[in-house]
């Protein structure tokens, strides 16, 4: 029998990806003298490579007074270097065809290229140029600082979500630095200082506190090659002392309100919980993973299902939690209620716990278990389909400090984990003493 067209063209999509994900794909690390770690990964599907330069370099790592000063210097690598003035980096790699960027996080800072694969020493050349030799003035400073100032106002201060959820860290991270915006607070960004930033940069953007991270249509051999042509004559240096941050084991109970206008109400819920990093176990993270998948990620999970769906009382809602961190981490909620409703977001709050502790209670199907399981494992398939994704996978685990193929027994991790198990991490974590949440009201209901 002739399978129709449309059955063969799903075959065709499938096939691929389902034979990648059964093959491993081949991966080499080496380590320059200076320091530098190359992690290598072939995947010949296409002649595409994508290079990231991860400095463990972020929001996380600075101190009161100088937050902002990672963002701040992630803006100012492209003024220039030895070998181009400011702004050419970026038009050279565009004449190119290829699409670069830069972020930063509150653990890392990375510097990504998606390019063919005869552009890549071209690549690598900059990133290296820029990691010796990136310059910049005091006018370069205060005008990169009026950018910075608009790119804080327009993202988050004008954000309600942005604002609720940078505030909502500050009171849910007590002893830790992962409270630090990785924009900077605005009075911190008026007074960045170049002496401070070149000193940032001196510290941090050093080969010994970097991880280049190469995937796509390459040899080891190649990049190799490449790497040590352009990076091998930098220089390792004493690197500063970086602790992870650590919070405090029982925090207590939080609140913070918020009377911001608002076109509806919204709240916003953290629990303190362990990161890949600081559980006892890797099996305990996985499961705050799964438990995270269980609570708002699909529109049976039971807080979506009653609340937004059946009762019409959430426009939206949405979890997430922190598995990869240098230290420990937090289980967000966030609720956007209905501009109909007038519920307020402590009676939501009330809400979202009764379903909360039924999960402590009443143990999930094992059809509902199995389904988020698979949610979990194809969505990391889906993304490895993606040499970007991929790569940056490897450079955020090694960012905070995990080996590289870490989250190659995820797959395995959650396939172990029983209803039991959601049940005993539910009644651990998900408690009053490591809660913390934020409340914005809606606008007062006009009444005839």
């Amino acid at each position: 029998m002739k399978l129709p067209v449309w059955v063969r063209w799903l075959i065709t999509l499938w096939l691929p990806a389902t034979v990648y994900a059964n093959t491993p794909p081949t991966t080499h690390v080496f380590t320059l003298e200076n320091g530098l770690k190359v992690i290598v990964r072939e995947d010949h599907r296409a002649p595409v490579v994508a290079s990231q330069l991860w400095y463990k370099v972020g929001a996380s790592y600075e101190q009161e007074g100088q937050t902002g000063v990672s963002h701040a210097l992630e803006h100012l690598l492209f003024k220039g270097s030895s070998k181009l003035q400011a702004g050419e980096a970026l038009t050279v790699l565009e004449s190119l065809g290829v699409s670069a960027n830069a972020t930063t996080r509150p653990d890392a800072t990375f510097y990504t290229q998606l390019q063919a694969s005869n552009r890549l020493a071209v690549s690598l050349e900059i990133l290296a140029d820029q990691m010796a030799s990136a310059h910049w003035s005091q006018a370069q400073l205060h005008a990169e600082r009026v950018i910075i100032q608009r790119e804080r106002r327009t993202t988050v201060d004008i954000n309600l979500w942005h604002l609720l959820n940078e505030r909502l860290k500050t009171i849910a991270h007590v002893a830790s630095t992962y409270k630090n915006p990785v924009l900077g607070w605005m009075h911190d960004i008026n007074r960045l200082d170049n002496t401070a930033i070149t000193q940032w940069y001196q510290d941090g953007y050093v080969p010994n506190n970097a991880v280049l991270v190469i995937v796509g249509d390459v040899t080891r051999e190649q990049v190799k090659t490449l790497v040590t042509e352009q990076f091998g004559a930098l220089a390792a240096r004493p690197l500063p002392p970086a602790r992870p941050p650590i919070e405090l084991a029982n925090p207590g109970r939080r609140t913070l309100h918020l009377r911001l206008p608002s076109p509806n109400a919204k709240l916003a819920m953290a629990f303190n919980v362990p990161s890949l990093n600081t559980a006892k176990d890797p099996q305990t993270a996985f499961g705050l993973l799964l438990l995270n998948e269980l609570l708002s990620r699909s529109d049976c999970a039971p807080i979506k299902a009653r609340l937004m769906h059946q009762q019409g009382l959430l426009a939206g809602m949405y979890s997430h939690y922190d598995l990869l961190s240098r230290g420990d981490g937090l289980l967000r909620i966030w609720a956007d209620i209905s501009p109909s409703r007038s519920e307020t977001p402590e009676a939501v709050e009330k809400l979202i716990w009764a379903q909360l502790n039924a999960l402590k209670t009443l143990p999930v199907s094992a059809q509902t278990l199995e389904r988020a399981k698979r949610r979990l494992t194809a969505q990391r398939l889906y993304d490895h389909d993606q040499i970007e994704k991929q790569a940056s996978e490897i450079g955020e685990l090694e960012s905070v400090g995990l080996p590289w193929s870490t989250l190659d027994t995820q797959a395995s991790a959650l396939q172990a984990l029983t209803a039991a198990d959601i049940q005993r991490l539910a009644n651990t974590y998900l408690t009053e003493n490591r809660l913390s949440s934020v409340y914005i009201p809606g606008p007062e209901k006009k009444h005839d």
